[in-house]
């Protein structure tokens, strides 16, 4: 279940990284970077099934993921996307204390997911699912942090441009990946110390077009889940502690 979570966070970059708003009026497609894990469904309901005998747990896994995201849209997203693409300096505390104030009780949205996976998994697996979601509020934190400035650095058109150029970078990445043993053995199974450079060479593949486009402070977002768990596994000398930098505004406040 550690690899489900770190492919959930695998995905999850790339989509914050290739989507909009966050693009803005990007000239790549949404296909410029390829969809990444398109079995990733089917390996959990296999790995559902092989524990469970049907397809129950499945099934309730993912209603109750269609149930969070349901939750978590309760945000007015059009008027989300409107601010953020009108996003500036002038108007970035603003938009940061109103959105980060109105997310902050949406992480309660995930609150029934580590029942509904349980089934799923080994019992002794289940810590990793536990770690990943109680890190759900300080990956938030992060985001916020000066207002916002993760995210803010990426509606510079400099930095955006840079991205368009290399961001098909992480194909590279996602296909490395999906061809690992970590991702290719039976996903129930215990992740062991020799797989851990699979992880590691996995991030600085991430941070080649990060570290090119100025970028850099975004896989913060991707470490603080990841170290949640990492730390309970032979992983634990694998982790990556987020950079305290804060070179493009002094303030440090989390909004």
């Amino acid at each position: 279940m550690l690899k489900l979570v770190l492919t959930l966070l695998f995905v999850g970059l790339v989509v914050v990284c290739n989507g909009s708003p966050l693009s803005r009026e990007s000239s790549e497609s949404p296909e410029s970077i390829e969809a990444p894990m398109p079995d990733f469904f089917q390996k959990i309901s296999e790995q559902c099934r092989n524990n469970t005998g049907s397809d129950d747990a499945f099934l309730a896994l993912m209603e109750s993921f269609e149930n969070a995201f349901k939750c978590v849209l309760k945000i007015d997203v059009d008027r989300f996307k409107t601010d953020f693409n009108q996003l500036t300096n002038a108007t970035r505390t603003a938009f940061f204390t109103k959105y980060c104030a109105e997310a902050r009780p949406l992480v309660s949205c995930f609150d029934d997911m580590p029942a509904s996976v349980r089934p799923c998994i080994k019992e002794n697996e289940f810590k990793y699912m536990e770690a990943f979601f109680e890190s759900i509020p300080k990956t938030l934190d992060l985001a916020c942090k000066n207002n916002g400035e993760i995210i803010f650095n990426m509606v510079d058109a400099t930095r955006m441009k840079c991205f368009q150029e290399n961001g098909k970078h992480l194909s590279v990445c996602i296909d490395t990946y999906t061809k690992s043993g970590l991702w290719n053995d039976d996903w129930n199974s215990e992740l062991t110390q020799d797989k851990c450079s699979t992880l590691t060479n996995y991030r600085k593949c991430l941070m080649v077009p990060l570290d090119t486009c100025d970028l850099s402070d975004l896989i913060g977002i991707y470490d603080v889940s990841m170290n949640a768990m990492l730390r309970l596994s032979p992983c634990a000398n694998n982790t990556e502690e987020p950079k305290d930098e804060t070179h493009h505004n002094n303030s440090t406040d989390v909004i």
